[in-house]
């Protein structure tokens, strides 16, 4: 008799023990993106360059902006990360209006798995090839050998009067580095993170 008692606590204990787990395994591996980053963000400000630049953006490439429809400057460049340097280009419109009437369709273009990325067929050929990274289904040392190219821009955020396309695998991940860009240059509470 002792000894089912005993068997009936510790599988009573085990049981508890295994749900407590099982309850703050799947709390943490939640898929859900964090509601409270946004992707457009509708702030009155008109940025420049050199608000990204004073805030730790590393601007490499000047873009022309001729052929980019509404446009009024656009850069290539990178921020460091606790990972490495990250790629982001920014496209500066007039006003936030024209970021999401002009610039919207042509950031969906370029970034995300279908993004279209081929000189031949891109929307707007300027700094195409910044848009592209090498990929593979290995590690990130086999990439360059595998001459395969991909998006560099898994998606992007409008901010004010700019549209960002950072760099990431994953839309979230690019959206995350967007933020982190924005959060440097406005503080936390304007950056819709």
């Amino acid at each position: 008799m002792r000894s089912v008692v005993q068997y009936r606590v510790k599988f009573g204990v085990l049981a508890a023990i295994s749900v407590t787990v099982l309850l703050l395994l799947s709390a943490c591996g939640s898929s859900e993106p964090p509601a409270s980053i946004e992707r457009v963000v509708d702030d009155s400000r008109i940025f420049i360059i050199d608000d990204l630049r004073s805030s730790g953006m590393k601007a490499s490439k000047h873009y022309d902006v001729t052929d980019l429809p509404g446009g009024v400057d656009a850069w290539y460049g990178f921020i460091q990360t606790d990972s490495g340097p990250m790629d982001i280009e920014v496209r500066f419109y007039s006003s936030h209006a024209d970021a999401v009437a002009l610039g919207t369709e042509l950031a969906e273009a370029v970034s995300g798995d279908d993004a279209d990325i081929e000189e031949d067929t891109t929307p707007w050929t300027v700094g195409y090839k910044d848009r592209q990274r090498m990929r593979s289904g290995g590690t990130a040392d086999l990439a360059a050998w595998s001459g395969q190219r991909g998006p560099n821009y898994a998606d992007f955020v409008i901010y004010g009067n700019m549209v960002l396309l950072c760099q990431g695998d994953e839309p979230l991940d690019s959206i995350k580095l967007c933020h982190k860009l924005i959060t440097a240059v406005v503080g936390d509470e304007d950056s819709g993170a």
